[in-house]
């Protein structure tokens, strides 16, 4: 029979029962949540102008899945990865067609059964990148070695972009095991940090929805620390917090308190055997123990009270992740260039005004 791909615009327009048990069987990673996938619909973190979902059917049938998110090329790498690996700059006002979204990094093709659905869904993209007037159509953050060897049959230049940092608790019998298996230099400061931690008399916990206002008060701790990185358009607080609720129960809030006072802690999500440490959001002029470590340190005890056999510990950061134990996994982007003769006209729906960017909690520069 043959495959169809069908293209929409909204998550209301594909059954939502019927794309779950299409996720629970093919396995895709977290972001492929429906939760995940609404949050990034209703409250995108980095504008999109539109929003596709690319979904191969064989008889009715739901075989594969590829969302798809246009956005200016000056909104949709705020890490500056693009630019740096794959040269990819703003000239001005130009968009491209990227999937996952910039915050996940585990970018892959869910798909069934047939050989044929990865190449037919990347053929789409590229098609309807041409269509709405992309300079750019492609994947980022995708890990799948087995994936990118079919990109690059498909047209695609696949470049090293970023590593992502992972963690294999089964290694180890518990936290303390771990702890001693640290690197040398790690070892030190993880005990260093955990004595000063003591000390304090502050607390770290794990919370699962409902959050009381504790949400809020991460968010805008992550939005804070980003910020002082130079990428305050990263986080944006007001829009993060209805991700979060979006996400539901799939989230998990890690919490370092003082005195009352939120010092660090982060959004994470726990699916299956892995705990997925996302975003951190620390201040370390209120203690005198390192709210990051003791993050990392919370969200290993819990993993290890749970069950749960993975850590996926985010990019970037790279020398406090490694002497934290995870190991690097390069991520690579896969794109092709349209040239300008072939790229339609972009919808006028992408023209947002002022006012809807405010309503969103964006910076009004972040999309004109």
């Amino acid at each position: 029979m043959a495959l169809t791909i069908e293209t929409v615009d909204t998550l209301d327009r594909i059954d939502r029962r019927t794309y779950e048990a299409f996720h629970a069987v093919n396995g895709a990673p977290v972001f492929y949540d429906w939760r995940m996938l609404l949050a990034a619909e209703r409250s995108p973190l980095l504008p999109a102008e539109r929003t596709f979902y690319l979904c191969a059917r064989d008889g009715g049938n739901l075989v594969g899945f590829l969302p798809a998110y246009l956005q200016r090329l000056s909104v949709v790498d705020p890490l500056g990865l693009l630019a740096r690996t794959a040269g990819v700059h703003d000239t001005g006002g130009e968009f491209g067609l990227f999937s996952h979204m910039m915050h996940c990094w585990e970018t892959t093709i869910p798909c069934l059964g047939r050989s044929d659905v990865r190449e037919q869904l990347i053929a789409q993209l590229r098609n309807l990148g041409n269509r709405v007037g992309a300079s750019y159509a492609g994947l980022l953050n995708v890990g799948d070695v087995a994936l990118l060897s079919g990109l690059t049959e498909s047209g695609l230049t696949v470049r090293p972009m970023v590593d992502r940092y992972v963690l294999d608790l089964s290694r180890f019998d518990d936290f303390d095991h771990l702890v001693r298996e640290l690197p040398s230099d790690g070892r030190h400061e993880m005990n260093r940090q955990l004595r000063k931690f003591a000390a304090s008399g502050a607390t770290g916990r794990v919370l699962a929805p409902p959050y009381g206002d504790v949400l809020e008060r991460q968010c805008q701790l992550c939005f804070e620390t980003t910020a002082r990185k130079g990428t305050p358009h990263y986080f944006p607080a007001e829009p993060l917090v209805r991700f979060v609720r979006h996400c539901g129960d799939v989230v998990r809030l890690v919490v370092i308190e003082l005195e009352g006072h939120l010092v660090g802690g982060g959004i994470c999500y726990e699916q299956g055997d892995t705990f997925h440490v996302w975003s951190a959001g620390v201040t370390y002029d209120q203690s005198e123990f390192s709210p990051y470590t003791i993050f990392f340190a919370t969200a290993y005890r819990y993993a290890f009270e749970r069950g749960l056999r993975h850590v996926e510990g985010g990019r970037l950061n790279e020398r406090i992740k490694l002497r934290l134990g995870l190991a690097p996994v390069t991520l690579y982007s896969a794109l092709v260039r349209i040239p300008s003769s072939r790229r339609g006209e972009v919808n006028s729906r992408t023209e947002r005004r002022s006012d809807e960017c405010a309503e969103m909690g964006w910076d009004k520069a972040l999309v004109d």
